[in-house]
């Protein structure tokens, strides 16, 4: 059995951080370019839509293009002398940080959210959007990472009627999965993002829709068949100073010693805050099915507890290490102690752990449901499922047994590749607003 005794992957030296965090340095603009707008509700390093944000924004910065931050909020880990960046509320004086710092190429712009609940905070930024929208220069490109209508230029996770409907398989009981159901129903807030995904795909302003996913693109068009938009499908990239193979090499030792792992041993890797809906519970039961030195290693999430006792009465307790939290600057050392990496999910519109577990040579194992399926070259990279039953998991994981991991299997892009394509859909759309200009 391996050994339990941490809960958490220790963080990396100093250098390993400085290189995972620090952005490329921002080069001032040379020449009088136009401006683009980037619309979130939170700026954050934390999270995948917020991380995404962040680390285009600082792209844009790098490539000299003049670029602003309209967001409903900013975190404190971006105000607490990080970056040292001055924020602005709407109304409110410039609120400095770390007065020692370069003073940033673009101002941070705060809009304010409504408050309690996201029903107020989502309807609040709605409205602020729309006004901080109306003020900006007309030749300011918009993009929206969040659920703001009119952005020029709409960045979709998919559609939300999508993710209600199709998430309910998640739900083993039947009976769970119609109470799920009705408190769906009765919750307000999913209402409003259903008329606000309407507003969103069906406004004028809207030129692109830039899908994460095939999965994505296909739900836009069941659900917006009419959108004015064209729908660019731009998958998610991995940010590979950090997820490498080389990497993967030189944490591998180390990684393997701290969960307590042995030679003998396979480990199968998960990572999820949503246990239930990413199919833990699956692959739990799949464990069952699959030989004794197979490990299960879960991290993530914030009620294991259930999971556990789910082991327990499967017998496999002792092959499933729960290591809590792991934080983003320890996720590559975590990738580096697996065999193969499994994320049954049952509604993931991409799933940034599947990317990062290929580009750190990982055999990966997910199903149709997750967006990142497209990266995965099924039979050589990985396995794709129609569905997470625990039998199908287990005879995939073990079809991939001959598959050497920290493999170099280049099924993704580089985040800076796909930031390029990003900004060349945003010249794209600065050409056809122009021409309508002239005409």
């Amino acid at each position: 059995m391996p050994d339990t005794s941490t809960d958490t992957l220790p963080r990396p030296d100093d250098t390993e951080t400085a290189q995972a965090d620090t952005p490329a340095p921002a080069a001032r603009p040379e020449t009088s370019r136009p401006e683009v707008a980037l619309f979130i509700r939170t700026y954050s390093r934390y999270g995948g839509v917020e991380h995404f944000c962040h680390r285009f924004h600082e792209y844009l910065r790098a490539q000299g293009v003049p670029v602003r931050v309209l967001c409903g909020e900013v975190a404190p880990e971006m105000l607490a002398g990080t970056s040292g960046k001055t924020a602005r509320r709407r109304g409110d004086d410039e609120r400095p940080v770390d007065p020692d710092a370069a003073p940033p190429a673009v101002d941070i712009h705060e809009l304010g959210l409504w408050r309690p609940g996201r029903f107020m905070k989502n309807l609040g930024l709605y409205f602020a959007a729309a006004r901080a929208l109306r003020e900006l220069p007309p030749t300011t490109i918009s993009v929206g990472f969040g659920n703001m209508a009119g952005c020029h230029i709409h960045r979709s996770g998919g559609p939300h009627l999508d993710f209600l409907r199709n998430s309910l398989a998640a739900q083993r009981s039947p009976l769970r999965r119609l109470a799920k159901a009705f408190t769906r129903l009765l919750n307000p807030n999913n209402l409003l993002m259903a008329v606000l995904d309407k507003r969103i795909y069906n406004h004028p302003a809207t030129r692109r829709v830039i899908a994460i996913s095939q999965n994505v693109r296909a739900a836009v068009a069941r659900q917006f068949p009419h959108s004015p938009a064209t729908v660019v499908v731009i998958p998610n990239g991995v940010d590979t100073r950090r997820f490498n193979t080389r990497r993967f090499d030189d944490l591998r030792g180390e990684a393997r010693r701290l969960v307590g792992l042995r030679e003998r041993h396979r480990a199968i890797g998960f990572c999820s805050s949503n246990f239930e809906l990413k199919g833990l519970d699956r692959l739990v039961a799949a464990l069952a099915h699959l030989p004794e030195e197979y490990v299960l290693v879960v991290a993530g999430g914030r009620r294991s507890r259930k999971y556990a006792d789910y082991a327990r009465s499967l017998g496999v307790e002792k092959r499933v290490v729960f290591l809590g939290k792991v934080k983003a600057a320890d996720m590559p050392r975590f990738y580096a102690g697996l065999d193969v990496f499994c994320h049954p999910s049952f509604y993931d519109t991409f799933g940034n752990v599947v990317a990062e577990a290929q580009a750190m040579g990982l055999p990966t194992v997910t199903t149709r449901a997750t967006g990142a399926c497209d990266v995965i070259d099924d039979g050589r990279t990985g396995r794709v499922l129609d569905q997470p039953e625990p039998w199908a998991l287990a005879t995939a994981i073990f079809d991939l047994r001959d598959v050497e991991p920290g493999t170099v299997f280049g099924t993704v892009e580089d985040d800076e590749q796909v930031f390029a394509r990003y900004l060349e859909v945003i010249e794209d759309v600065r050409r056809e607003l122009a021409a309508d200009a002239e005409s």
